[in-house]
């Protein structure tokens, strides 16, 4: 695979083109595909190509994904909208009002996952679920609104719902999300709510046919994979089998 200028590292259309083929057809040792998976998502991730996003890879290693049915979840919807905080910009909740309009080619272009996680930042460690919305932009963009809700882990102990990240990005190229912002989720009416709700869902559907959502290449990516610490009483707690 010549159009590749390192097995670590991707830096043209060509060798990002030669990386998925390579991917696709799975002939190369699990090691290289490791390298070659991870250096083809830090190339989405600087280019914003699908759902790929900084804020869910770094320190963080995502062990449970669910994928959402937007005609039954409305509830996880409505979630969304109450958390929207009064102080967010005009152009920020202009954009996340027509992300989340109930009209019907508004919900029929919508997507969702949950996505749940450890995040570790330097001796912090926290474990969280992410609420996470979009719908396609052009062929090989998204649009995204994500709710990151985290909970501290100290000495193997689970503490209480704490906080709330929220990223509005309705891709605009290589920029910055729209708005971006960190709440005290405690102290907030709804977020501690959907938190429970969220807490509830991980265990109900984890026996429910199609709502796991697993990847072949998640095997070959750093930031999903097995929890790395036990956590003691875990508002998510690892179970042996999962639908799929």
């Amino acid at each position: 695979m010549n159009s590749i200028d390192t097995p670590s590292e991707i830096k043209s259309p060509e060798a990002y083109q030669a990386a998925m083929l390579a991917l696709n057809n799975k002939t190369r040792p699990p090691a290289v595909l490791r390298l070659l998976m991870n250096a083809f998502e830090s190339y989405r991730q600087a280019r914003k190509i699908g759902w790929s996003r900084p804020w869910n890879k770094y320190g963080v290693k995502t062990f449970q994904s669910f994928r959402l049915d937007l005609n039954q979840d409305t509830d996880l919807i409505t979630f969304a909208k109450d958390l929207a905080p009064s102080d967010m910009p005009e152009d920020a909740r202009t954009y996340v009002e027509d992300l989340l309009d109930d009209a019907p080619n508004s919900r029929q272009q919508l997507m969702g996952f949950l996505f749940f996680h450890e995040i570790v930042d330097g001796d912090q460690i926290h474990e969280g679920v992410t609420l996470s919305f979009g719908r396609k932009h052009q062929k090989r963009y998204r649009d995204r609104l994500d709710f990151v809700f985290e909970a501290p882990v100290q000495n193997g102990q689970a503490g209480s719902f704490s906080k709330l990240r929220i990223y509005v990005d309705p891709f605009q190229g290589v920029k910055p999300p729209l708005w971006e912002t960190e709440c005290d989720g405690a102290a907030m009416t709804s977020a501690p709510v959907a938190f429970g709700r969220l807490c509830a869902v991980y265990k109900e559907w984890q026996s429910v046919q199609g709502r796991p959502w697993d990847h072949w290449t998640s095997v070959y990516i750093d930031h999903f994979g097995p929890r790395r610490h036990f956590v003691e009483n875990s508002h998510f707690p690892v179970f042996e089998t999962v639908a799929t």
